[in-house]
């Protein structure tokens, strides 16, 4: 009787979100898709990503993490692709404004961002609702696609909350508790078995 061999057990798949470098721009509440790093946020991802060994990249469509997500891919000479899913929610009309000049517009409708953000929608905006849906099947497509596999993800703040508040089981408003940094990353192991782990958060470096 001869029997089958088995089948090697997948491997983990570890997946690393990057917040883009800091902007050109100082000071907006949220930068046009069209604004480029400035050059600290150039040398914020270089050095975060100096040691960093990745099968494959994935970033946002936003020039603040495509410019830099394509060049590494280019370094590293691995798979690269956009993925619109993991672009920043669209604030709308407070695209490219100040936090300040927000506040003075409607500070109402800024607090329910911070205390009640699932009903929020900004200025022909996009609703929080589809936002959070949006990032969530892109973060299960992801992990399907590369199973087995380290990527990294480079992308925006409001999406690595979306993904720590699904990995976490939390409310996306406690996901709001976690401080992000530009060029901060957070790392998420993903077994076999379709559990996931938070390996770390705030990382200076991969």
């Amino acid at each position: 009787m001869t029997t089958q061999p088995e089948t090697a057990p997948l491997s983990p798949t570890t997946i690393d979100l990057l917040r883009h470098g800091q902007v050109a721009t100082p000071d907006l509440f949220c930068a046009p898709s069209h604004e480029p790093l400035g050059i600290s946020g150039w040398k914020q991802l270089t050095l975060a990503t100096q040691t960093g060994q990745w099968d494959a990249i994935i970033t946002s469509p936003s020039r603040r993490c495509h410019d830099f997500a394509r060049l590494l891919a280019q370094r590293l000479d691995c798979p690269f692709a956009v993925d619109a899913r993991f672009g920043e929610m669209d604030f709308g009309d407070w695209v490219g404004q100040t936090q300040a000049a927000i506040w003075e517009q409607d500070a109402q409708l800024l607090q329910q961002l911070w205390y009640q953000p699932r009903r929020f929608i900004a200025p022909h905006g996009e609703a929080m609702e589809d936002f959070i849906a949006r990032v969530n099947q892109a973060w299960v497509q992801l992990q399907t696609d590369y199973a087995g596999q380290r990527v990294l993800v480079l992308t925006h703040a409001g999406v690595m909350r979306v993904v720590l508040a699904k990995v976490l089981d939390i409310l996306y408003q406690k996901s709001l508790h976690f401080e992000i940094g530009y060029a901060q990353l957070t790392r998420i192991r993903i077994y076999p078995d379709g559990i996931a782990s938070l390996v770390g958060h705030g990382l200076p470096q991969a």
